[in-house]
């Protein structure tokens, strides 16, 4: 600020430091070990700038005043060098409080408070950027507190001269007593290799900051880029027992060096010069250069070694810079990135609203039932454009609506999806580039792959062409996807005892009966969209023992009809384990010599099909509630309760040609396939749980 900062400023500051780290950071239970660091280094720069406050406060109590005067609360000028010189914190300790505001995603808690900081990607930038800011405030005020205290109180009582010469007499005698020569003796430092000082010459020109020319450097900036380089340099370097432990990285050794050049060209600063021998500045590089003789020393007394020269001139022309960068800038998180529990499990690109402009889906999973989706827009030509939206999807609540398969509905597309939090009539469509895209999508949501899609089927229950019993449908089939959430790999079969097995379905003599699909053919090659899945899944449980994981058998593969009944939006959801099978002694051809476009499927003992249906066919309202995540898994509320259509013997459905019948019937029999080799897997799992359950082998 233009009159600089005074006691109060200072108090503000320090305040509102501890009021950052006690807030989001003393009550990070479980947080990232970075946030720790992160809230340790704001409550040193909040202590240190309580350190400045007693300084001013302590010598302020030594003042002789007037009976008429009062204490001063200003001390603008005195504070001015230091604050100059240490940077403005104020800004980063804004941009601290700045970077929890913008982070919502925080949890808090019922004061609003941030109750447990997370570590996100987009977070770890910012505060690595931060970190660094508060970490060189502290080292500049770290160094220049104890010259400040000497000034201060050295103008103060008016015994500048005097009181300068004994504190000089007895840190010289203390140095004496440590082995260490006497501040009054100069101490000759070896000459910088001629090589290597060349490169710090040439790179004093590159980039260098707004008032630099060649015979005057700018003292503020100068002092910066000395302290930033010195904190870099082998005052970070701790040696070990071993001799070959005695050579620092040669990345510190350069910077001590360099600390060392800057050093020496400051000293020959017009600005610097200007200050006056006795200024605070004056103190502030005697205290720096008192650093660098200590390194130095460390290298004189064996301590450490050298790395040689001719490895230091390897180093690149980066490595020899002297300036410094501006420092990047805070940004709010991107909604793009995953939060601390977020997985990121799909990303598409969408249609694209215009020429210049990318869209894009992003598809992060919290849960087995929640999701967030963040649609992003990028301009190709500028780069500084960019605009996100997140939706946050719980399939509890939100309706996974297929608009797709509406073809009457204006409001629909070919390749949309309805996302329908119907309870509060907020709908957002999801417009995508194809099918194969709405398939991804609406498999990452629900658990189940979606193999197969075929439009325009005809369909009747038993035959009949009664209302609700017939109708025009598209067809998706299923397979259902093994969620890496749901699988644990720490398990104790001590724990929960193998007491039952399922068994393979007995295989019957060919010509007896209807032949199930396993019976109708052996598996050779899968379909281009049917896989070979792996759903034998374990789950964590617990019990009176402890906890462990129980083996789930493979769910079976299933199709769903997206048809209208009775001026409805309906589902009808039919599974397909071991009791069903397509009997070709009801088709219409009945002899299979001739092709045909009718399969019949029927079920030998109570087959389960399910009959979902929503709002009435026109009505916005209506489709936003036909809600496909009803068959999700893992298992909806409402799945068990909807209704199961009674005396269901058998599915007749109608294809436009005998291609697609062939093609649907060698869908199913993929799917039936891969159903066997997952229920023979989970069988197998079984019996080598109950073998080292027993003991055995």
């Amino acid at each position: 600020m233009s009159l600089g900062f005074s006691l109060s400023d200072i108090k503000l500051l320090y305040e509102f430091g501890y009021f950052i780290y006690d807030k989001a950071f003393s009550k990070a239970q479980g947080a990232h070990i970075r946030y720790f660091d992160f809230g340790r280094d704001i409550q040193a720069l909040a202590e240190t700038l309580q350190r400045l406050a007693q300084i001013i406060q302590d010598a302020d109590k030594q003042k002789l005043r007037k009976p008429w005067q009062t204490p001063n609360d200003d001390y603008r000028g005195a504070l001015q060098p230091v604050t100059e010189a240490a940077g403005d914190f104020r800004t980063t300790l804004n941009d601290c409080q700045t970077l929890l505001d913008n982070n919502r995603r925080f949890r808090r808690n019922a004061s609003n408070f941030v109750d447990n900081v997370q570590w996100t990607v987009g977070v770890e930038r910012d505060v690595n950027i931060l970190r660094d800011r508060v970490r060189f405030h502290l080292i500049k005020l770290g160094i220049m507190l104890k010259p400040f205290e000497i000034i201060l109180l050295l103008e103060i009582r008016g015994e500048l001269r005097h009181v300068r010469g004994v504190v000089t007499e007895i840190r010289d005698i203390l140095l004496a007593q440590n082995g260490l020569p006497s501040s009054t003796q100069e101490v000759l430092l070896p000459p910088i290799p001629h090589e290597i000082a060349t490169r710090f010459a040439r790179a004093l020109s590159v980039s260098p900051p707004p008032g630099y020319t060649e015979s005057s450097l700018p003292l503020q900036e100068t002092a910066d880029a000395l302290i930033y380089h010195f904190s870099r340099s082998t005052v970070e370097y701790n040696p070990g027992l071993d001799l070959n432990q005695r050579v620092p990285k040669v990345p510190q050794y350069l910077n001590l060096l360099k600390s060392r050049w800057i050093f020496e060209k400051l000293e020959c600063s017009s600005e610097l010069r200007a200050k006056g021998s006795y200024s605070f500045w004056a103190g502030y590089l005697a205290e720096i250069r008192s650093e660098i003789v200590e390194q130095y020393q460390r290298f004189a007394n064996g301590a450490l070694e050298a790395p040689p020269e001719e490895v230091v001139l390897l180093l690149s022309d980066s490595c020899f810079s002297l300036w410094l960068s501006q420092p990047a800038s805070i940004e709010p998180a991107r909604l793009s990135e995953p939060g601390p529990t977020e997985e990121k499990i799909l990303e598409l690109d969408l249609p694209d609203s215009s020429n210049t402009r990318q869209s894009s889906l992003t598809v992060f999973k919290r849960s087995a039932i929640e999701f967030r989706l963040v649609t992003t827009v990028v301009d190709k030509h500028n780069k500084d454009f960019l605009h996100e939206k997140e939706i946050v999807v719980n399939t509890n609540a939100s309706a996974i609506v297929p608009a797709y398969g509406v073809s009457s509905d204006r409001s629909a597309n070919p390749n949309s999806m309805l996302i329908s939090n119907h309870h509060v009539n907020d709908l957002n469509w999801q417009l995508l580039r194809s099918s194969d895209d709405i398939s991804l999508f609406q498999e990452v949501l629900l658990g189940y792959r979606v193999s197969h899609t075929m439009s325009n089927i005809r369909w009747s229950i038993n035959g009949s062409s009664k209302p609700g019993q017939s109708g025009h449908a598209q067809m998706q089939t299923w397979q259902f996807m093994t969620s890496k959430e749901s699988t644990s790999k720490e398990w104790d079969p001590s724990l929960y005892p193998v007491t039952s097995a399922a068994t393979m379905p007995p295989a019957q003599p060919p010509g007896h009966g209807p032949s199930t699909f396993a019976n109708q053919r052996r598996m050779t090659a899968l379909s281009g969209t049917t896989i070979l899945s792996a759903p034998t899944m374990t789950t964590r449980v617990s019990g009176s023992r402890g906890v462990g994981t129980v083996l789930l058998p493979p769910n079976p593969p299933v199709f769903v009809l997206l048809t209208m009944l009775e001026g409805k939006y309906t589902f009808l959801h039919f599974e397909l384990d071991d009791n069903v099978m397509i009997d070709r002694k009801q088709c219409d051809c009945r002899s299979g010599k001739k092709p045909c476009a009718i399969t019949i499927i029927t079920g030998t003992k109570g087959w389960k099909v399910r009959k979902y249906s929503a709002g009435e066919v026109g009505d916005q309202q209506g489709l936003a509630t036909w809600d496909l995540a009803v068959f999700r898994h893992p298992e909806h509320p409402k799945f068990k309760t909807m209704e199961v259509l009674s005396k269901v013997k058998y599915l007749r459905l109608s294809f436009a040609s005998p291609a697609l019948n062939e093609e649907f019937q060698k869908e199913l029999k993929d799917l039936e396939g891969v159903r066997i080799q997952d229920l023979r897997a989970y069988n197998e799992a079984l019996d080598k749980r109950r073998n080292r359950d027993r003991g055995v082998g």
